[in-house]
């Protein structure tokens, strides 16, 4: 098995006259920091170093690191006489490159192995794009550090020693403490090296997922290798005709359903002329479809069906109950029940992904809900669909994708519509695998009657919960309480349990990271309002956690953050205070500074020639009638309010904290 035990963590900085390399060890408080630069040479000690860690392959762990850090020591490692600025020139490469995973190391070729957080997590991933600073936000640190100085610069001995080299070892503490976070996470990872027969430490989860079932299909009917290389097989589409895909038992009495349905039956999917890859688009097709049933609106897209009443909460009691009902893992469900499979794998497929929810149940019957080979049999069920949609994946056939997305909605639009017709019944919402809904209790076994009808007919699993109260602000954001005391918080209400804050962020599955978790004290007083009647103000001024007032905010490396007339690092903590200062993004003018702006009924190469021509003055064939030109954009922040930085925890202030901004904030929150 994988071990972590003797791991190092480590992170690289790179000047043009200064390279310096910080680690230190997982589990204990063993730490060193290397430099190769102007005023130092280390490079002896680091070689030793690299040799023992090459010697006994152990592991180490960073962040973003196969993308950066570990090509440049690579580079070292094979050069060890390289100078600093070759050191440089290569980070600079790397960094100026279109895509970076051109100067990926292959696990090989590697000094030891590397994990790297950044790729596990898939933070590499554009909708989970998260950084390591924002980690320390969301990790609660108690210092919050950007580089304190400009990439490129020319660093003087003073800077090396106490701006570089400080910032270098933040860095890498704070990676150690998300790696201690990420626990579960690595140690499942280990336990599946030996299973997969290759190094896994650093895939997210659902290409172990996607892995997992290419070792039950086999390899050879996931790839051709005939050609003598390694071919992934696939099934690409030209076009998909969504009629040919809709199941036939799908039927509605209900004419908005039944618009719907026909609208669907009408569309037909292709790519865009010019894609090598032929990537099926959507786009388009979803847009405004929804059908207005049973006083909700269902809304139906790529990623499933929604819909919800707005503002409004309900209390069970009196007859009156609420109850929600999800079918059991929705999509890979659906697959099975109607024995789908991507063409070019058929019926094998078919057979491996129907034992998976059976092995599943097993593990959990002798090991528990939780454990290891339970949850990669749920990363493998889910993994697949998702991957199914992927161009790079043997999965890959779109057909297969929308075939299960649009009929798991149709399909719970078939049982919402036969739920309605029960008395008393009313929908609270409706959302991705299930529903919600009121009614009297006595009329609660007609309800049940149809959803067995609609089990048998469909071929799928309804698991059901009884709640006290929900309180609903719209379809991704409530409140449901169970009638065994149990709260679940969605959206805008969710925030790690106060009492046991990263375990509870870290045991989230997908895990919420990435996710903006900044004042928690004004969701939390909300729902202590309205879950146990707790006065707002009063909860909100006894909080003694300064973490629960702190704000995160992050801007691109183009825009800046001002407070005040001063500028702060991009990405920062801050509290609502009085006698603080204004907060306000500056982003760059989206053209030539000073220009005149295009009209916008104008092309490009018309308003280019007119301005070129006359020397990029006012012209009233090209340019806006109200004469606006390209400027600075500034957008302030909590208008009407003033905040203090805090990127050091220490400067928290509570005597300054501007109470009324998270009463407000709550109160906002509050249905």
């Amino acid at each position: 098995m994988f071990s972590l035990d003797a791991a190092y963590i480590y992170d690289i900085e790179t000047f043009p006259n200064c390279f310096t390399l910080a680690c230190e060890a997982l589990n204990s408080d063993e730490k060193a920091v290397w430099e190769i630069s102007d005023y130092r040479d280390d490079r002896k000690y680091l070689t030793q170093w690299f040799n023992w860690l090459h010697a006994a392959q152990i592991p180490m762990i960073g962040f973003n690191n196969l993308g950066f850090d570990y090509p440049v020591i690579h580079e070292f490692w094979m050069n060890p006489n390289a100078s600093v600025t070759q050191l440089y020139d290569k980070a600079m490469t790397i960094i100026n490159s279109f895509g970076r995973g051109n100067h990926q190391v292959w696990a090989d070729k590697r000094l030891t192995p590397q994990i790297d957080l950044y790729k596990m997590y898939h933070f590499d991933n554009k909708a989970k794009s998260t950084s390591l600073k924002w980690l320390q936000i969301n990790m609660r640190s108690e210092t919050v550090v950007d580089m304190p100085v400009p990439n490129g610069t020319q660093l003087s001995l003073e800077q090396v020693d106490h701006y570089l080299k400080p910032y270098n070892v933040h860095d890498v503490t704070r990676t150690k403490d998300f790696t201690k976070h990420s626990m579960t996470a690595l140690e499942f990872r280990a336990s599946l090296v030996e299973e997969f027969g290759v190094d896994v430490m650093n895939w997210n989860d659902t290409k172990i997922g996607e892995q997992k079932v290419i070792n039950k299909l086999g390899k050879d009917l996931c790839y051709d290798y005939s050609s003598g290389r390694r071919q992934t097989r696939q099934t690409p589409r030209t076009h998909i005709n969504l009629k040919d895909v809709i199941f036939p038992y799908i039927q509605f009495e209900q004419p908005e359903f039944n618009r719907v349905l026909n609208y669907l039956k009408s569309q037909t999917l292709t790519h865009d002329e010019y894609d090598e890859k032929k990537i099926i688009k959507t786009k388009g097709v979803f847009k405004d479809l929804v059908a207005n049933v049973g006083g909700i609106g269902f809304h139906f897209g790529v990623g499933g069906i929604h819909g919800s009443v707005e503002r409004k909460s309900f209390k069970a009691g009196n007859g009156w109950i609420i109850e929600d009902i999800d079918v059991a893992s929705l999509y890979p469900s659906v697959a099975i029940a109607n024995r789908l499979s991507p063409a070019h794998l058929g019926e094998p497929f078919v057979n491996v992904y129907s034992e998976l929810p059976r092995e599943r149940k097993e593990w959990q019957k002798k090991l528990g809900k939780k454990c290891v080979q339970a949850n990669a049999l749920k990363l493998a069920s889910n993994g697949v669909y998702g991957k199914s949609n992927s161009a790079f994946s043997p999965f890959y056939d779109p057909q297969f994708t929308m075939t299960i997305t649009i009929n798991g909605q149709l399909m719970l639009c078939m049982l919402a519509e036969q739920l309605i017709k029960v008395p008393t019944l009313q929908l609270i919402q409706i959302n991705t695998d299930g529903i919600t809904y009121t009614m009297r209790e006595e009329y609660r076994d007609q309800a049940v009657a149809i959803w067995r009808w609609w089990e048998q007919y469909t071929g799928l699993v309804l698991e059901d919960v009884l709640y006290s109260e929900m309180y609903i602000r719209d379809v991704n954001s409530y409140i449901a309480v169970g009638t065994d005391g149990s709260v679940k918080l969605k959206g805008a209400y969710w925030t790690p349990d106060p009492l046991n804050y990263h375990k509870s962020i870290s045991e989230q599955q997908p895990p919420a990271w990435h996710k903006n978790l900044s004042n928690a004290v004004s969701a939390r007083a909300a729902v202590l309002y309205m879950t146990q009647g707790v006065d707002v103000e009063t909860y909100i001024k006894s909080c003694m956690n300064p973490y629960d007032f702190m704000i995160g905010l992050k801007v691109t490396k183009a825009d800046n953050i001002m407070l005040g007339e001063q500028e702060i690092q991009r990405t920062s903590r801050y509290y609502v205070a009085k006698g603080g200062q204004p907060l306000t993004v500056q982003r760059p003018p989206t053209g030539k500074p000073g220009a005149p702006k295009k009209n916008s009924k104008v092309s490009e190469q018309e308003y280019l020639e007119v301005m070129n021509q006359n020397g990029w003055q006012w012209d009233e064939r090209v340019c806006t009638k109200n004469k606006s030109v390209h400027s600075t954009r500034v957008t302030a922040k909590h208008v009407g309010y003033l905040v203090n930085e805090c990127n050091d925890v220490r400067s928290f202030d509570f005597s300054k904290v501007d109470y009324d901004f998270y009463i407000a904030e709550a109160s906002k929150l509050i249905v």
